[in-house]
């Protein structure tokens, strides 16, 4: 009797102790999914549900918006030598039959290392046509309203797309550095601009860093001391090395017309394709509903009110080519306005423009017209590219990963025809062992 009595309470005592445990784990899984439910892990959406059919989707997504819409593919091929188009294919075949299992981290390398690369390959230049991942900081500044730059009316446009940006864990390690081998756009430097007198009552010196935003009150007292010291000065060396663009606008309202006595007028020719990406992105701003369809013929380019000839007359066929391959044509055409006579004594001098191979984008474009409108002398080293139209970038998101790419919609030529994404040739390159300021210095002492 007493030995039963013992097995009972052994019995009843691991009973109910196996039922607190099965309890307890009931308890703990519950738990468990709640906080699952509840709270957005990004590795369980991104980094768990992602498969390689997502990514190849993604792939396939993106080479066919690019081959729809961004025109400046063959003048890649021409500068670098690569056709990014074959590459493409190249690393589709690797993303499809790899061994390797692709994660997002994989992914994102193998697009900014073995494809976008190719749009500026090692040489440190900024990409041809825009053509890169983008940054988180630059994404979050779009939305934001682009500062006073001319984005601002589609700003809504924008965000519909830069929304989509990813959360995957990975993200913010890997955006922070779009490409390894390319310094990317410094949109904000300190300061906007800075002068100083190189030889009194001769040469004066203007530096300009930025086009991504207008001087404050303190950098225009500096502008306009400047303007009325050097009234009767020989020489302006006006300095944009290193300025990767922002808005063009700005060095013309804030520059150009403090230093010339007339209006002048400049004109681009914009070619853009008919993708979707493109026609919805143009249906953002009036200007374009007026835009044209075209051909081409020769040198001719047949547009529904007539045909015309580019300045000049002759194109290569190189340009021929990549207008071949687009659907519709934009004359941009702007007057930069003269200061009012009455309001400034007006300089009268020589003005040089120094320039470098990292003048890009709106700063190359505002190199490109002061060398055409005949503002300055320009001294240096051929400038980037960049030649983003006056409507801006355009944006693509993939649509699993969200990864975003930024891209140029439309091929620019000048009035002649030349593409200015090769850059901008200075009149004078620098001499042997001098930069560009030490070159002009040296051509003013000796009469050039």
């Amino acid at each position: 009797m007493r030995m039963y009595k013992i097995k009972r309470a052994l019995y009843i005592f691991f009973t109910l102790r196996m039922k607190a445990i099965c309890i307890s784990i009931v308890i703990m899984t519950i738990a468990t999914l709640a906080i699952m439910l509840t709270v957005p892990t990004v590795s369980r959406q991104w980094h768990n549900r992602l498969t390689r059919a997502d990514f190849l989707y993604d792939f396939d997504y993106m080479i066919a918006a690019l081959e729809a819409n961004f025109p400046s593919f063959g003048i890649i091929y021409r500068q670098h030598g690569v056709n990014m188009l074959d590459i493409a294919q190249d690393l589709r075949d690797r993303l499809e039959c790899g061994s390797t299992r692709v994660d997002f981290e994989l992914f994102w390398n193998m697009l900014r290392d073995d494809f976008f690369y190719f749009a500026s390959p090692g040489d440190g230049r900024l990409p041809i046509g825009h053509l890169y991942l983008l940054a988180d900081w630059e994404r979050k500044w779009i939305i934001s309203g682009f500062g006073d730059g001319p984005f601002w009316g589609r700003t809504s446009y924008y965000v519909d797309i830069l929304n989509t940006a990813p959360s995957h864990r990975s993200y913010p390690a890997l955006q922070a550095h779009t490409h390894p081998h390319v310094r990317l756009p410094c949109w904000q430097p300190d300061r906007v601009l800075s002068a100083s007198i190189i030889e009194r009552g001769s040469i004066g010196y203007l530096r300009v860093y930025t086009l991504s935003r207008g001087p404050d009150a303190d950098e225009l007292e500096i502008l306009n001391s400047l303007h009325n010291e050097i009234a009767d000065f020989e020489h302006l060396i006006i300095d944009i090395r290193g300025n990767n663009g922002g808005w063009r606008h700005n060095f013309e309202r804030y520059v150009t017309r403090y230093f010339i006595c007339r209006a002048h007028r400049y004109q681009f020719h914009y070619f853009i394709m008919d993708g979707a990406h493109n026609m919805s992105f143009l249906q953002t701003t009036a200007r374009f509903r007026t835009i044209t369809q075209r051909t081409v013929r020769d040198n001719c380019l047949s547009i529904e009110c007539g045909d015309f000839l580019f300045l000049g007359g002759d194109i290569s066929c190189c340009v021929i080519e990549d207008i071949s391959k687009t659907n519709y044509h934009y004359i941009y055409s702007r007057v930069v306005p003269a200061m009012s006579e009455h309001s400034r004594s007006l300089f009268g001098g020589k003005i040089w423009l120094l320039v470098d191979e990292n003048v890009y984008s709106d700063a190359m474009v505002v190199a490109a017209i002061h060398k055409d409108i005949g503002f300055a002398t320009l001294v240096g080293e051929t400038t980037g590219g960049g030649a983003a139209p006056s409507f801006g970038s355009n944006f693509i998101a993939l649509p699993n990963t969200g990864i975003i790419i930024r891209y140029d919609p439309a091929l620019v030529t000048d009035r002649y025809g030349r593409p200015l994404e090769y850059g901008i040739e200075p009149h004078y390159f620098n001499r042997p062992g001098m930069c560009a300021l030490e070159t002009v210095l040296a051509m003013i002492s000796e009469g050039v």
